[in-house]
């Protein structure tokens, strides 16, 4: 979805948006995208913007934030600026687990399709040559199946940079292209 296609979404008034980690990396513009949505939820309750992070894009973060912070790290405090910032951890679910299974499917009908683009990626990832052996049975699938899966399930817009296969035919748009959709629109609230 490009910035016209949020900003109307942002005028139905009711729309929840699920981040991928790689939405979350901007520490800066982050906090500013959710202190903005936050403004217009201020503004007036008719707006029911929501802001979630699945579990599995959650975990990722914090094993950056451990990483990055070391004896420092505190998930506590962590937990508390995200709920101060109205943002939602959602759990990933059996329904959801259901959803990862029809996309998957609708993208690799066989086996030997699946391990075939499992192989292919990690070949890719590593730089290694395209005749490198191996059947692609023991290479694994990336966290981001989870994700999109989550933003499907509920019928989010996912926000997100990646453009690879775990998130074809996802509703999503890009963090930039949010940012501009909330920016145009507290501009047309007046709230600058």
């Amino acid at each position: 979805m490009n910035q016209n296609e949020v900003y109307n979404l942002l005028n139905t008034y009711d729309l929840t948006v699920v981040f991928d980690t790689n939405a979350l990396f901007s520490n800066q513009r982050f906090i500013k995208l959710c202190n903005n949505i936050n403004r217009i939820k201020d503004y007036d309750n008719k707006y029911q913007f929501n802001l979630v992070i699945p579990a599995p894009a959650h975990a990722e973060k914090l094993h950056d934030l451990k990483q990055q912070y070391q004896e420092h790290y505190n998930s506590n405090e962590i937990m508390k600026g995200l709920t101060d910032k109205g943002i939602t951890i959602a759990s990933f679910e059996p329904h959801h687990a259901d959803v990862v299974a029809n996309l998957v499917g609708k993208q690799f009908a066989t086996t030997q399709a699946w391990r075939r683009f499992k192989r292919n990626r990690c070949i890719a990832c590593l730089g290694l040559n395209t005749n490198t052996q191996g059947s692609g049975k023991t290479c694994g699938a990336t966290i981001d199946w989870l994700i999109a899966a989550y933003a499907e399930a509920e019928g989010c817009v996912l926000v997100t940079g990646d453009t690879r296969e775990e998130f074809k035919n996802i509703r999503k748009t890009t963090l930039e292209d949010l940012e501009a959709a909330v920016d145009q629109f507290i501009n047309y609230l007046n709230l600058k």
